[in-house]
């Protein structure tokens, strides 16, 4: 008894044996055609699953899960904006709990040459954005840990 060559394709459908068709076996024979085109399919079905667990396994990062690997991103990058509020600082605050973490600041509109020198100082839970210049308007920040 021979196997069946399998081809990784999605078949349209599964041939049903009519009552006139004549008995033929084979490779190409009329009585296998069904059981070639499931045999098809299952192995098009598990190529498919063996690349979407891949592509999963190297998301999740080597972490257990997806969802541990999402947690850990969320604790490694917090983001937001805020206005410039000169030298009395704008303190944002956030909840890391400690301050082995990097700021990064961006301007998010022209300054006209009135940011001054910019300086950050931080805390467990919060850090305070200054600038020495006269501006005012918007920065992003970006805490990586």
């Amino acid at each position: 008894m021979a196997n069946l060559t399998e081809a990784a394709t999605w078949e349209a459908g599964v041939y049903q044996i009519e009552e006139t068709d004549p008995v033929q076996g084979g490779p190409n024979g009329i009585d296998n055609l069904p059981h070639k085109q499931l045999a098809n399919r299952t192995l098009y079905l598990k190529q498919e699953q063996d690349a979407l667990k891949s592509e999963i396994a190297t998301a999740r990062g080597g972490y257990a899960n997806l969802d541990a690997r999402l947690d850990a991103l969320e604790t490694q990058t917090l983001q937001g904006e805020s206005t410039f509020n000169g030298t009395s600082g704008r303190t944002i605050t956030h909840n890391l709990g400690h301050t082995n973490y990097i700021v990064n600041v961006v301007t998010l509109q022209d300054t006209g040459g009135d940011l001054g020198d910019v300086f950050i100082a931080k805390a467990a839970n919060a850090f305070t954005v200054y600038n020495t210049g006269g501006f005012t308007g918007s920065f992003r920040y970006q805490l990586m840990t």
